[in-house]
């Protein structure tokens, strides 16, 4: 802009009355750099260029920040020829013309007209940018060959095009890999103009290119610095026979030597060396020539470096060396290299992190195995305490414990604490990362009973978390059962105990419990039945009969004198609890003779191949007689010659999860539960239907029963009341399908309609008992957490006498509705 002034009246010259523009119409045809309204711009330069370039057009507040790694959109010009840019934030901001590049982005629309017409902006070899935004990127990828984490290390990073898909996306090389993108996630780079290096991580010689053609300075450390960036060797050792000439001189923040180091320019190294350049020299963020080739992945420039004295092991401003910031940005070679060199494998950042905790992070199993062959401690704790095995198993990253555990210098590793005492397998199991535990319990034989600052084991924290298969692991591996933590609770102790609150929660939750009648069991059933929680695989009355399956202890009290069965108002489960470890104490699983188990293996084996075990339930018979993959050659059954309509594949229980189901129930025909489970039950968990009879695995697969099974079920005492559907068995051969639909000597079992009426009411009492015990308790949580005057809302609002009300109620009050005090002060309850 300019003032003019009158200095004195003077005819007009002669014009043509349409070249006058309209008063205050702005000149359309007058775009700065050739932008205009909703073209994408991004910023390539650097924050004190910015800065400095910005004085007179808008200036600069910390807000901005967010345009350095931003494309915005031109959304408007303004009279001085400034770019208002709109970004993703919603932020607008005002930019000289020279601050901004236009993005060469293929929108959308202009693939579509691309793949119409035959003809696209992209072809194969040339060279394209991957887009640096990771939020923007995630979102184009989707439906254009998706995202992965592992495309994290080509962001801002230059390829060649491979290959265009019919619906134009691009297969792209970059980082040594091969990606599919979308092409609006790349920018196609001019071939004009200087070559650009295809390793250069920041794109430093285009921004210094960007800023000398944008100003001009004259400065000689600026045409040293832009000649270095491009590689332009003649001029260089023309700039450095100068006499004025600064060989460690900066522009924008960075030396000859930094920018020559990232776009691997060697030849220009060793010119710089020659003239005594200083290998040391730092910019703002504390990098040196030996960072930023570790930046650019120029293993060539770091040997020239190693060669000139640079220290391989110096550190920037926020302590990494540049094998951390090999690893981080994923240069193999460049750590293979500095390696070779003697750089340390082991020093930590400023977080603590040695490069072995940021290659598990980034799961870079090719790096993590060259730093252990270099000698990396796995010892080293970063600054929360976690060694590189403790980082795994918090990450979940198996295949970087596999290669851990398979390079351990000491065996004993394995099990060191953290400060709380938690162990690696501590944390695989707080996290439910199975395969990371497994690794440490089989090929680490991590140990499975270390107890934490709070004497926990791992097996108590994978029971408070419900995490049922990590429970199974470590009980299969014999981890002890009942283990003590500093509240004197086992593991049963705590699945109890979240089975119980479980309930609880579901009571408070149910409309109108109390009008619950004690003579409709019917209605109980969502309060008092194991099935309901059986369903669910990772319930905790699954966990609990596991642990009491295996032998966790009963009766064993906690420091407030409560077992187990304390904390467990279900009857129905207590039961199956006790009946659990009866079976585990008094050995009765598996106590059949040799010859009884030859006969049942025989009848294991599938009738076809005999290779593979039977588990396919033909329908509508019930017999068992192949394995699955014979199953489809059957068309009639091997045992009974009936046509086959249906095959079953036989699952494990739904109940314990534990065995494989074992018996089919009739009427419904379905085979989901052991024989443990399936005695528990009045119903199928799979259809809901009631279950009349019960036929074990052998019979099904046409064998003798076991006269020893009934003998014991009719000995046994109260605690077997309710087993009435308990499985009978004679020595009688199943000889066809009726034999498994009529009752029969195989199949002896009451309906529920001939159980005593002595039998039936005792049941009723016993569950009105526990209902009425659990209303009571229901009763009791809403009595100290609902507000006492209106009986309505939630208690939390608390008076310095200790009583409280709701807040709506509080605010109102004048002295407590409790002790009568006055009213000094109200707290909230958040």
């Amino acid at each position: 802009m300019s003032d003019l002034k009158c200095v004195q009246d003077a005819k007009g010259g002669s014009f043509y009355r349409d070249h006058c523009p309209v008063l205050g119409e702005q000149n359309g045809n007058r775009n700065p750099g050739g932008l205009q309204i909703g073209d994408l711009v991004n910023i390539d330069l650097d924050l004190e260029i910015v800065q400095s370039l910005q004085h007179g057009h808008g200036g600069w507040t910390d807000g901005m920040f967010e345009t350095l790694t931003t494309t915005g959109t031109v959304c408007g010009i303004d009279e001085d020829h400034d770019i208002v840019v709109q970004y993703p934030s919603g932020n607008r901001w005002t930019f000289n013309p020279a601050v901004l590049t236009k993005a060469n982005v293929v929108r959308s629309g202009d693939v579509a007209a691309g793949a119409e017409g035959g003809s696209s902006q992209f072809l194969v070899g040339d060279l394209v940018q991957i887009c640096y935004d990771i939020d923007r990127i995630k979102l184009l990828q989707r439906g254009h060959g998706e995202w992965a984490e592992a495309m994290l290390p080509t962001l801002g990073k230059v390829g060649r095009v491979q290959q265009i898909y019919s619906d134009s996306d691009l297969k792209v090389e970059v980082c040594g890999t091969s990606w599919t993108y979308n092409p609006a996630a790349v920018t196609k780079i001019a071939p004009s103009g200087s070559a650009v290096s295809n390793a250069s991580g920041e794109r430093l010689s285009q921004l210094l290119k960007k800023l000398f053609e944008t100003q001009e300075s004259g400065d000689i450390n600026e045409e040293l610095v832009k000649a270095a960036a491009n590689g332009d060797l003649a001029k260089v050792e023309d700039i450095l026979k100068r006499p004025d000439v600064d060989v460690n001189g900066q522009c924008a923040g960075h030396t000859a030597m930094q920018a020559a180091s990232q776009n691997g320019h060697v030849d220009v190294l060793k010119l710089l060396l020659k003239h005594n350049v200083d290998l040391e020299a730092e910019d703002k963020d504390g990098d040196r020539a030996v960072h930023h080739a570790a930046f650019g992945d120029e293993g060539s420039v770091i040997e020239v470096l190693q060669r000139g004295g640079a220290d391989l092991n110096a550190r920037n401003k926020r302590r990494q060396t540049p094998l951390h910031i090999a690893v981080n940005k994923g240069h193999l070679q460049v750590v293979k290299t500095l390696l070779d060199f003697g750089c340390h494998p082991s020093l930590q950042d400023s977080e603590g992190d040695t490069p072995l905790h940021d290659a598990i992070s980034k799961k870079r199993d090719d790096m993590l195995s060259v730093l252990l062959e270099a000698g990396a401690d796995v010892t080293i704790t970063n600054n929360n305490g976690f060694n590189a095995l403790h980082h795994a198993a918090l990450r979940g990253n198996p295949s970087a414990m596999r290669v851990l555990l398979s390079k351990l210098p000491r065996p004993w590793i394995v099990d060191e604490k953290k400060d709380d005492g938690y162990t690696a397998l501590h944390l695989a199991a707080l996290n439910n990362h199975v395969e990371v535990a497994e690794l440490l319990v089989h090929q680490g034989s991590a140990s499975l009973d270390i107890q934490n600052v709070n004497q926990q084991t791992a097996l108590h924290l994978a029971v408070e978390r419900q995490h049922t298969q990590i429970v199974r692991l470590l009980v299969r591996a014999e981890a002890k059962l009942d283990v003590q933590d500093k509240d004197g609770d086992t593991p049963l102790h705590e699945a109890l105990r979240h089975h119980t609150l479980s309930q609880l929660r579901q009571l408070q939750d149910m409309q109108d419990v109390s009008k619950v009648e004690p003579w409709e069991p019917s209605k109980n059933t969502l309060i008092m039945g194991l099935g309901t929680q059986g369903a669910e695989k990772k319930s905790a009355a699954s966990i609990a009969c596991f642990l009491a399956a295996n032998g966790a202890d009963l009766t064993i009290r906690n420091k407030k004198g409560q077992s187990p069965l304390d904390l467990c108002p279900d009857p129905s489960l207590c039961k199956a609890l006790a009946k659990c470890h009866k079976e585990k104490s008094s050995g009765q699983v598996g106590t059949r003779s040799p010859s009884l188990n030859s006969n049942i293996e025989s009848l294991e084996e599938c009738m076809v191949c005999s290779d593979m075990k039977r588990d396919t339930l033909f329908g509508p018979c019930g017999h068992i007689a192949t394995c699955s993959l014979c199953s489809p050659r059957v068309k009639k059954c091997l045992i009974c010659k009936d046509q086959v309509q249906s095959r079953t594949k036989i699952e494990e229980c739904v109940v314990c999860s534990d065995k494989k189901a074992a018996v089919l129930f009739q009427p419904c025909g379905h085979m989901c539960a052991c024989e443990n489970c399936a005695s528990l039950m009045k119903k199928c968990v799979q259809c809901r239907a009631v279950v009349e009879r019960r036929t074990p695995f052998v019979l099904c697969c046409g064998g003798k029963g076991m006269e020893d099974d009934a003998a014991d079920d009719e000995n046994d005492d109260d605690d077997d009341d309710d087993d009435d559907d308990d499985i009978r068995n004679s020595n009688t051969m199943a000889g066809g399908s009726q034999d498994l639909l009529q009752p029969n000597n195989l199949t002896l079992s009451w309906s529920s309609g001939n159980i005593p009426a002595l039998q039936r009411d005792k049941d009723n009492t016993n569950v009105n008992a526990d209902v009425q015990k659990l209303q009571q308790q229901l009763q009791d949580i809403k009595e100290q957490t609902m507000c006492p005057v209106c009986l309505d809302r939630l208690k939390n609002m608390i008076f310095m006498c200790g009583h409280g009300t709701c807040q709506l109620c509080g605010d109102r009050m004048s002295e407590c509705p409790i002790c009568r005090k006055a009213i000094e002060r109200r707290i909230l309850l958040y």
